[in-house]
């Protein structure tokens, strides 16, 4: 059983390793640029981003995700030559794609942030993010080949060199000037810059890890055992479709919550730089708190999806789904634990942080979906490595609209503001649990009467 259990132990110490290293620098670093730059800066940025992630969707057409679960199906085949043939289609297929709609972006940059965000300053970093859509994609192609070979080193050799790229631009920038305060849209562009640095340096690393370390290897394997019939590039696309699908909802639903949450906080009576401060304060301060202890949890779901794959072709799931139960009873406890410190420590931590305490206003709201966000981690990519794209359809549809409802109702009302959309997200999270649970445990496992992590047999009244 160790020898068994040990590379997975490795691969987690690995991911694990890196994910802390990387939030402690990122936090430190984030908060430099949060008193160097302000909160401002990061509130314009955040109102892009999820329009930059919907046009990564639509151009990369939940090919990425697909690849996760079908290379390592035909991986545990043995079936290299269908491997290294569709990783090539798609990588043209997206690139492609890329740069046609990135032109189209760069080009009519300005119409689109006048007409989006009503704001002229979105414009200018509308092209930066325009040229660093062609980079991302790729690399996201390439990040779902390598965690479906299960190679981990690339995903997390993915994550240092982001992060460097970003560093080696801002930081010697930021160092080398006077430290007075910027403009907003000085500071907005410097940190659109370093985000495109970033993704260069990404696409840098994980090509040449491919042609150097992995490519070979599967050419080799290839050339021995010969070409094995596989999935066809129309099958793939079937089965990115619905993941595509939830994908561009999710998209949309963020790029609704950055345009609608403006225009509810100025129906409130707030202008448009308390806006923008304000989401810099919810958006920056106060959700990465919550996000964070998720850092423990992330590297185990990046494990969990091709293993479920494996699982379902070897006819394993009851083995996997009782390993499975243990992991969310501990993963439960951990978030209470959680919660309790952050009430504890918000105000110090916050001061610490940010030498304010304006993102402690919404943590009584955001921390009850901690429990539910960490167990959400934990089921949404064994849903997908079960193959339900569809049902991931349906409940994302209804939790947007749960979501928005909730979040139009509350946030134009002086007396929530932004708790609304806070409440929100925990509403919307904890309805998600119930749904997974119920789609995953109670549906595929061999005891579908679970409660949560007892056996039907000690409670045989449900």
């Amino acid at each position: 059983m160790k020898t068994k259990l040990r590379p997975h132990l490795k691969k987690f110490a690995l991911l694990s390793s890196t994910g802390l290293l990387l939030r402690v620098y990122s936090g430190i670093y984030r908060l430099y640029l949060l008193r160097r730059l302000g909160a401002e800066p990061f509130g314009l940025i955040g109102m892009i981003f999820p329009f930059y992630r919907l046009l990564s969707l639509v151009i990369t057409m939940g090919l990425p995700t697909a690849l996760v679960r079908l290379i390592a199906i035909e991986k545990a085949k043995n079936n290299t030559a269908w491997i290294l043939q569709v990783k090539k289609t798609v990588s043209t297929l997206v690139a492609v794609t890329a740069f046609f709609l990135s032109l189209l972006v760069f080009l009519f940059s300005s119409p689109l942030g006048s007409l989006f965000y009503n704001d002229t300053r979105t414009g200018p970093l509308l092209k930066y993010f325009a040229l660093a859509i062609n980079l991302n994609s790729l690399c996201l192609v390439y990040r779902g080949y390598f965690h479906g070979l299960d190679r981990i080193f690339p995903l997390a050799l993915a994550e240092l060199c982001e992060t460097l790229g970003e560093t080696l631009f801002i930081l010697p920038f930021l160092f080398f000037t006077k430290p007075t305060p910027f403009r907003v849209e000085t500071g907005a562009r410097i940190l659109a810059c370093s985000y495109l640095c970033g993704e260069i340096v990404c696409l840098c690393a994980l090509f040449l890890y491919d042609h150097l370390r992995v490519r070979p290897h599967l050419t080799a394997t290839a050339s021995a055992t010969g070409a094995v019939p596989g999935r066809k590039l129309s099958s793939l696309l079937r089965s990115s479709f619905p993941l595509l699908a939830q994908q561009l909802i999710l998209a949309f639903a963020r790029i609704a919550e950055s345009i609608l949450l403006p225009k509810l906080l100025g129906r409130g009576g707030l202008s448009a730089t308390e806006i923008a401060q304000q989401l810099g304060e919810y958006w920056e301060m106060a959700t990465p708190l919550i996000f964070f202890p998720l850092i423990f949890f992330t590297p185990v779901s990046t494990l969990i999806l091709p293993a479920t794959a494996r699982a379902t072709v070897r006819k394993n799931l009851p083995a996997f789904f009782r390993k499975l139960r243990w992991l969310l009873g501990g993963a439960f406890l951990y978030s209470l634990g959680v919660i309790f410190l952050l009430l504890k420590l918000a105000t110090p931590l916050s001061l610490m942080l940010y030498k304010t305490t304006a993102a402690t206003r919404y943590l009584p709201f955001l921390l009850p979906a901690l429990p539910f966000l960490v167990m959400n981690n934990l089921f949404l990519p064994v849903a997908e490595g079960l193959g339900k794209q569809q049902f991931l359809l349906r409940a994302t549809l209804i939790l947007i609209f749960i979501k928005t409802g909730i979040t139009t109702a509350f946030v134009p009302l002086p007396a929530f503001g932004l708790a609304g959309a806070a409440w929100g997200v925990t509403i919307s999270q904890a309805l998600l649990f119930c749904l997974l649970l119920k789609e995953t445990f109670f549906a595929a496992a061999p005891h579908p009467k679970w409660f949560f992590f007892f056996r039907a047999k000690i409670f045989p009244y449900l």
